[in-house]
């Protein structure tokens, strides 16, 4: 149950980071959030990083072919074309390990304090 919670959370955050890219003129606010996003996830379950990274990073990919094939056209151009989204699986990557790094810390700061 609270794996697939964390499932239905992750999709949500995606939709809402692919949803602010889509709308977004600049990409640094995205990408803070995937950052964010992947960190937090893979904090509470360290285990499946790699999976919220794809989940969160894989949604602006997503966003833009679901947005393309609906008529948006985004307010800044994607260059040298659709497939340079996929780079937003990079941050995604960066924070969900960045996460799994917090969770190692501070379980084993825990162990030495007892």
């Amino acid at each position: 149950m609270y794996l697939k919670s964390l499932f239905l959370l992750a999709l949500a955050l995606g939709l809402l980071a692919g949803y602010v890219d889509l709308h977004a003129k600049e990409v640094q606010f995205p990408v803070l959030l995937i950052l964010i996003f992947a960190c937090l996830l893979s904090l509470a379950h360290p285990k499946g990083a790699w999976r919220w990274a794809l989940i969160v990073g894989g949604s602006i990919p997503l966003a833009h072919f679901i947005g393309r094939a609906m008529g948006y056209a985004p307010p800044y151009p994607i260059l040298p074309n659709i497939f340079a989204t996929f780079l937003a699986l990079i941050p995604a990557f960066i924070g969900a390990y960045c996460g799994v790094l917090l969770r190692y810390l501070t379980t084993f700061a825990h162990k030495q304090g007892t």
